[in-house]
């Protein structure tokens, strides 16, 4: 059903240049094994808006994003999983529906790409990354700041390059303990996005 997967989705984005992927992954799969056992193998043929694309998060936004906004928010609204949420996630997924439909095609494709990295990633590193996340919204603003901008230096760095920064000085005098784990748990799982020149 649209609904599963589209909330999954949408639960990812949170504001224009970010995502939240701990709250993304962990609903999607529930979601998808409760569609598994209920509703068999998925359809192999038929209306491509209405399938189930199971095991990818994002696929929905990826097969729906050229739609018009109005159409997008119809199927949404018409889903059967979608009206059975509160009045308040309704609204929320709407709203992410929105900022989604707001980046530019470059950050779409970042968000769908990390969408399907987080579908491929075990239930372990899913935890993981899940109580990351929740770790770093309980620091002040500021320091979660920080904690994104090195984030963003060590996706650009091979595996080498990371370990040494991790490991320097700098490093341990800038971030408290907590604030290293945090960056070292989610650095450990989050793909590179390949150097800059």
């Amino acid at each position: 059903m649209l609904g599963a997967v589209v909330t999954a989705c949408l639960l990812a984005v949170t504001a224009p240049a970010r995502f939240n992927t701990a709250v993304l992954h962990t609903h999607f799969l529930a979601q998808n094994r409760a569609g598994q056992r209920n509703n068999g193998p998925a359809p192999k043929n038929g209306n491509r808006h209405n399938q189930h694309p199971r095991g990818r998060m994002g696929d929905w936004l990826r097969t729906h994003q050229n739609l018009p906004p109005e159409q997008q928010e119809k199927l949404l609204e018409n889903d059967p999983n979608f009206k059975k949420l509160p009045p308040d996630r309704q609204a929320a997924l709407k709203e992410r529906l929105r900022k989604f439909n707001s980046l530019t095609p470059e950050q779409k494709e970042r968000a769908l790409a990390r969408m399907r990295f987080m579908a491929s990633l075990t239930s372990a590193q899913r935890k993981e990354i899940r109580q990351a996340n929740q770790k770093l919204e309980t620091l002040p603003p500021e320091r979660r700041v920080m904690v994104h901008t090195v984030l963003r230096r060590l996706r650009k760095m091979d595996p080498k390059e990371r370990q040494q920064l991790l490991q320097s000085e700098r490093f341990r005098g800038t971030f408290s303990a907590e604030e290293q784990q945090i960056v070292k748990q989610l650095a450990s799982i989050t793909p590179p996005t390949g150097r800059t020149k």
